[in-house]
């Protein structure tokens, strides 16, 4: 078992190099660094955390002149948290930036077939095409974003690890994701 913090440890340099390539200002605040996990799983959340992250900074958070144009701070603030809740461990990573633009996600979710242009659905469900492979919002391909490759490896890899992730967003206040992991599997792995 080691600290997560051992994790958690490189993305204050993710959050930094990747404002300045972005023109945003972003503050990165980190809590529970000291719960563990087994070794081989804080390995395998590696790549899923930093999509999340990077996710954040580009999706979620906007630029300093659309943030006072809101209303808001110039500096966006991501949240990284980490916690035990019963028999698991809770990962949050949260922005207080734009939040998902659901009929954008609905539009995107008709172009690709995956929903009729009259269907009523849940938000949950229009969550859910967030994870389907191939499925982006970005309105113009760059390095960071709008290839469509992202999401569905994120929960692919969590789902590995017996995790689950879930979404809650709320237009122009921010989104959390919420990466559940069993303590139980981290215990077991650790004692194999």
């Amino acid at each position: 078992m080691q600290p997560i913090g051992n994790l958690f440890g490189k993305f204050p340099r993710v959050v930094r190099d990747l404002s300045r390539s972005l023109d945003k200002q972003a503050e990165l605040v980190i809590e529970g660094q000291d719960v563990e996990l087994d070794k081989t799983i804080l390995e395998n959340l590696s790549d899923p955390m930093t999509h999340l992250i990077r996710n954040c900074c580009d999706h979620g958070l906007e630029t300093p002149g659309e943030r006072s144009a809101a209303g808001k701070p110039e500096q966006g603030l991501l949240h990284l948290h980490a916690f035990h809740q019963g028999g698991n461990i809770m990962i949050q990573i949260n922005d207080d930036g734009a939040g998902f633009d659901m009929e954008r996600i609905r539009k995107k979710a008709v172009t690709l077939g995956l929903l009729n242009q009259d269907e009523i659905v849940t938000e949950e469900l229009l969550y859910e095409f967030i994870f389907h492979p191939g499925f982006s919002t970005a309105a113009q391909i760059s390095d960071l974003s709008g290839r469509g490759v992202g999401m569905d490896v994120v929960r692919r890899n969590i789902r590995a690890l017996g995790g689950s992730i879930e979404i809650k967003s709320k237009k122009g206040h921010g989104t959390t994701f919420s990466i559940r992991l069993p303590l139980t599997l981290a215990i077991l792995d650790g004692q194999l």
